[in-house]
Order: structure tokens, then sequence, then C-alpha cells
């Protein structure tokens, strides 16, 4: 029994010292990138999580030398995940942009109609000015056809 736990004893403490040599760094750095694009009423979100690790090992040389020189050596490794990836409708915006295409539709309507009256309006008064352009025409004709009770009529050529 003594055997044994000091077996397990003399294990224990040189597994604590291999591991105590092995000097090890490791830098993480994690940045959650998200990105909210909206077209009309469609929202697509992404959130891609980045991370940069640089992990390296702090090797010492073999010397017996009590301020010994060491070096670090590293790998740097960056992976990019994908977290979320949605497609949604905004049904309320959506709701918005149909009441606005209706309002617009209105006005446009209500212009157009105020533009044939309009018109119309002109067209009255143009035909109106024709009309009293004939008559005065037509009366200035007669006072140049009327000739004096002495004058002889007007002979029409062929």
């Amino acid at each position: 029994m003594k055997n044994a736990v000091m077996s397990l004893a003399l294990a224990i403490l040189t597994l604590a010292g291999v591991q105590a040599q092995e000097n090890k760094t490791v830098k993480q750095e994690s940045t959650i990138k998200r990105v909210v694009t909206k077209k009309g009423s469609e929202v697509e979100v992404k959130e891609v999580k980045e991370t940069d690790t640089e992990s390296g090992a702090v090797i010492v040389s073999d010397d017996n030398q009590t301020n010994q020189e060491f070096r670090i050596e590293s790998k740097k490794n960056r992976d990019n995940k994908l977290l979320t990836d949605e497609l949604s409708t905004d049904e309320k915006n959506e709701l918005l942009i149909l009441e606005n295409k209706r309002k617009q539709e209105e006005k446009l309507e209500a212009s157009i109609r105020q533009q044939k009256e309009l018109a119309a309006q002109k067209r009255k008064e143009l035909e109106q000015i024709q009309l009293q352009k004939e008559k005065e025409l037509a009366e200035r004709r007669a006072k140049l056809e009327a000739r004096p009770k002495r004058m002889s009529k007007l002979k029409k050529s062929n």
C-alpha cells in the first residue's frame, strides 16, 4: 500500500513539474459584426463573429543560467463564423408604404380631374371668344357691304 501511495505521489509531482515547464500564451480577440440592411419593408440581419487567435509558446534555451534569453513562437489564426442570417418583412412599414401609395394615387387622380375641368373651362372661354369674333366679323362685313342709296350695287365677278 505504501508503495502504491508513494508511486502515485511521485507520478503527480512529475506531471506537475512537466506542466509547470510548459509556458503557453494565448491571446484571443472576438468581434461580432451586426449588419442590418433595409430594402423597403424587408429587413436583413447578419451577424458574423470574427475571432483572431494568437497562440504560442515561450521557449527558453537549455542553459543553466539564471537570467536566460527567451523567445516567443506564435501562430495567428482568423476564424469567421456566421451567427445569424435572417430575412424578415416589416409589416408596419409595408402598411405605411401601401398607405402612402394610395394617398399619392388619390392626389394624382384629383389633380387629373382638376386639370380636365380647367381645360374644359378654357375651351368654353375660347369658343365664346370665337363666336364673338365671328359675330363682329359678320357685322363688319354687313357694314362694309352696305352701300349708300345712290350708289349702284357691286357686281360679283366670276
